[in-house]
């Protein structure tokens, strides 16, 4: 096993890490399918209002690829479907049955998977509504079918702090994460696995399949973190990442043969009960938020998730809720008070020498000013780049620029936003930079 270590990167003390105590949801009497947080979709319905569905039914497929499809976590009546700004669609709402109905596709055995040509693999995998949990770098869209990835990279931890314990999976799971593994090496043979150094007390028998060990310094799990410093040579740019609990869903659905419906997840909020849940794929976000203050923000990661709709319903790539707190009001003089329970990056605040947690809240403790140079964010960056130069190469409408400073390589994580005293949105405005350089592209 090797290890990987960041000079960069930064990890808070934030109040709200869940426990490892795992209790099962009720059932939720609708279901949803989001298309807001696949990246570059183009999607194209295939069901209409008051259709009767079925556990696995394809609700709607991308232009791109029409093969690509995107199916029900759940049998029952198409209730709704949303739409936001220029028709694009949201999310379709499955009013649930009291019991599944699955769509059956051939159970595939552990033994079976290499006797299965690749093409089929591929097809059965797209059909199932599972080929989007791969992704390929550098823009991490759903991954080329027809590319053979120099190596492909498994996280057992999520993207966010508090985001489901791999161990909680793994000892549930075991079989299909092995059987997943061995599906992968039908695209690559180089199959990195990569736990962090905390998680490994609890992953029993599947230690002996990782094969990096990072820090817990955030975010050196992250698969663009670990791909920089991994890659030797350019074709490893285009390498591919999966997720470790879409990975265990690829194995259940090929030996079961079933689209899986669980789904692990956190809800993170000041003064309750932090055990991680086990819940419907795309459940409510209000069943599983509970209550909070009316002013309060739900988000999907501390750094790098979306602000999350009360009324929505949780998405295919997103196993954590944070519910953030507002104060009720601005604190006058903020900037000159001694700022005990604040988090952050610089020594500004009397709470850099307490080693206590700390719970962050909506308010923005100021308000965007210009770029004042102070390397913050640089300082940060896991990945060795300058956001404050990129950002102003893509405001000058330099993207060979901005390129040359390493803009593809930004994985997203949030800091730079985070850390930056001006309150500039930087990981929004490098991240609107990667894709339309990448939809120009392409």
């Amino acid at each position: 096993m090797e290890k990987i270590e960041i000079s960069k990167g930064f990890t808070p003390r934030l109040a709200g890490m869940p426990d490892i105590s795992l209790i099962e949801a009720p059932t939720p009497k609708t279901v949803g399918l989001s298309a807001m947080d696949i990246p570059y979709i183009r999607p194209k319905l295939l069901v209409k209002e008051n259709d009767k569905v079925q556990t696995g039914t394809p609700l709607f497929c991308d232009k791109r690829d029409t093969s690509i499809q995107y199916v029900s976590p759940g049998t029952g009546r198409v209730e709704k479907i949303l739409f936001g700004e220029r028709r694009r669609l949201k999310e379709v709402v499955i009013a649930l049955d009291k019991s599944d109905e699955f769509i059956q596709f051939e159970p595939v055995s552990r033994s079976g998977v290499t006797k299965i040509l690749k093409q089929d693999l591929i097809l059965r995998l797209k059909q199932g509504g599972l080929w989007q949990s791969l992704r390929q770098f550098p823009a991490k869209d759903t991954a080329d079918s027809t590319h053979t990835p120099a190596m492909i990279i498994v996280s057992l931890n999520g993207n966010d702090l508090f985001s489901p314990h791999p161990g909680i999976l793994m000892n549930r799971e075991k079989e299909a994460f092995e059987f997943g593994l061995d599906l992968l090496k039908q695209f690559s043979d180089r199959i990195i696995v990569t736990a962090r150094q905390s998680s490994f007390d609890r992953l029993g028998p599947v230690k002996a399949h990782i094969t990096h060990q990072v820090p817990d310094r955030y975010p050196a799990w992250d698969p663009g973190v670990v791909l920089l410093h991994l890659k030797k040579s350019v074709e490893e740019n285009t390498a591919w990442s999966i997720s470790a609990d879409h990975l265990v869903m690829m194995g259940k659905f090929l030996l079961t043969g079933q689209y899986p419906i669980e789904k692990i997840v956190t809800i993170t909020k000041k003064g309750g009960k932090k055990p991680h849940l086990l819940t419907r794929q795309g459940a409510p976000i209000k069943i599983l938020a509970g209550s909070f203050h009316s002013n309060g923000m739900i988000t999907t990661g501390q750094f790098n998730g979306r602000i999350a709709d009360l009324t929505s319903h949780l998405g295919f790539f997103e196993n954590t809720l944070n519910i953030i707190d507002t104060p009720g009001q601005e604190e006058m003089f903020g900037f000159i008070r001694p700022g005990s329970d604040k988090t952050s990056v610089s020594r500004a605040f009397l709470s850099s020498f307490s080693k206590g947690s700390k719970q962050v809240d909506c308010t923005l403790h100021g308000e965007e000013r210009a770029c004042i140079n102070c390397s913050y964010c640089e300082n940060i960056c896991p990945n060795e780049l300058m956001p404050n130069f990129i950002m102003k190469a893509l405001h000058s409408d330099e993207i060979e620029t901005a390129l040359e400073y390493g803009l593809l390589d930004c994985c997203r994580c949030g800091l730079c936003s985070y850390t930056c005293p001006s309150k500039i949105e930087l990981t929004k405005i490098l991240s609107d930079g990667m894709d339309s350089y990448y939809k120009d592209k392409a």
